[in-house]
């Protein structure tokens, strides 16, 4: 199968889009309200060291996916339990974000519409994705993560004229424990959900830089979270920020300019369709991989449906309601914790321990190997030249010194 690759702008923009993927309509944790935008900042603080440990792997392992790197690190029956967890979590985070948009559709425009078939679309989408390929994916990330972008900035700039930014008073008005809490929720989702991009990371070049990839990826994704939370918070109030379930939907249906410029919400809902179809997409590949690793299957894009097909029969069960949704995402903050964390910091911890030993043993037979080896191969040649040379002299007779005239 003929290796796929991405440009860093591509990927950047993945990680982006992925991140943002339904965290620009959910609004991510609003558990401090007015201090929201605080702990967004915070999570920051948590979430770098865990993104450059990311691209630390992918530094120590160039051009080879999550799947690989166990393999390499911690042999193949350890590899194939660790592939089969991170295959699981894929397809989970799939079924979240399908059921996800299911609910955002069907409470904001078809309230009688079943979800199954709301679902079922959203999948055909995102397994087309899936299936033309991580360059193609790339590339239509390069479209969607500015226009995500764009439209949030957008609507916070018509939105300018009813924004109250005495919303945003006090400052600190919660305690640390509730910031730092809301900080980590932020963490879980969206942003260490990007620890599924280690299994497209083999479509990153060897030259290419991994810390440019994800570190730009994670602030190119955090600036448009912080603009969605601020304009959030200054439309709606914290009350009301806090009580909405989709809080930016919210904010948009606020627009109206003149009785012309209306429905601005729409704008809204696509940034959720477009970056949920490359979240999904994105989660297939991870989990298709990975059972192309277990089954030794060359091409993983035939585990694209049926990995697709388990996570549509998952999300109808996921949660009962939208209530169950909200109040998953508490959980979801210690159920994520092994998936990208504890699996990756152990993978981290095991391959500079193999790379120190591996460099530490290429030390020890550069430096076993006998400095003067070739000196003596050297002197041997010239002591055997020398040698042949004065055999053909007569012996006690030195250079240079005239041979007596035999007598007659």
């Amino acid at each position: 199968m003929k290796k796929e690759f991405m440009t860093v702008r591509q990927a950047i923009c993945l990680i982006a889009a992925y991140i943002c993927g339904s965290a620009v309509v959910l609004g991510g944790s609003n558990d401090a309200e007015q201090d929201s935008w605080i702990s967004l900042i915070f999570s920051q603080v948590i979430v770098v060291p865990l993104m450059i440990v990311y691209a630390r792997m992918m530094r120590l392992y160039p051009e080879k996916n999550l799947y690989e790197m166990f393999n390499l690190v911690f042999g193949k029956f350890i590899s194939k339990v660790l592939s089969v967890v991170m295959v699981w979590y894929a397809i989970h985070l799939a079924a979240l974000v399908l059921r996800n948009f299911s609910e955002f559709i069907e409470i904001i425009s078809m309230p009688e519409t079943p979800q199954l078939p709301l679902m079922i679309i959203m999948t055909l989408v995102s397994i087309y994705l899936a299936r033309s390929g991580i360059e193609t994916m790339g590339r239509f990330s390069m479209i969607v993560a500015p226009f995500i972008s764009l439209t949030t900035v957008t609507t916070m700039s018509l939105l300018i004229n009813q924004l109250d930014f005495q919303n945003l008073l006090p400052v600190m008005n919660h305690s640390a424990q509730v910031i730092l809490g809301g900080s980590y929720k932020i963490v879980s989702f969206p942003f260490a959900e990007s620890v599924l991009f280690l299994t497209v990371a083999d479509s990153i070049r060897k030259e290419d830089s991994p810390y440019r990839v994800y570190i730009g990826g994670d602030i190119f994704g955090g600036l448009i979270l912080i603009f969605a939370i601020l304009r959030n918070i200054t439309a709606l109030g914290p009350i009301l920020l806090k009580s909405e379930y989709f809080p930016s939907y919210v904010s948009a249906r606020l627009i109206n300019i003149g009785d012309f410029l209306v429905r601005i919400e729409s704008l809204v809902a696509s940034n959720f369709v477009l970056g949920g179809i490359v979240k999904i997409a994105l989660c297939l590949i991870a989990a298709s991989k990975g059972l192309a690793y277990l089954f030794n299957e060359q091409d993983y894009k035939k585990m694209v449906w049926p990995v697709a097909l388990f996570a549509l029969a998952l999300g109808p069960i996921v949660y009962d309601d939208i209530m169950e949704m909200a109040n998953f995402l508490i959980i979801y903050a210690v159920y994520a914790i092994p998936f990208q964390i504890i699996i990756p910091l152990c993978l981290w911890v095991g391959a500079e321990i193999k790379m120190h030993g591996k460099s530490k043993q290429q030390g020890a037979s550069s430096g076993s190997s006998p400095p003067n080896a070739s000196s003596d191969s050297s002197s041997g040649s010239t002591s055997g030249d020398s040698s042949g040379a004065s055999s053909e002299q007569p012996s006690g007779s030195s250079p240079g010194t005239p041979q007596p005239a035999p007598s007659e």
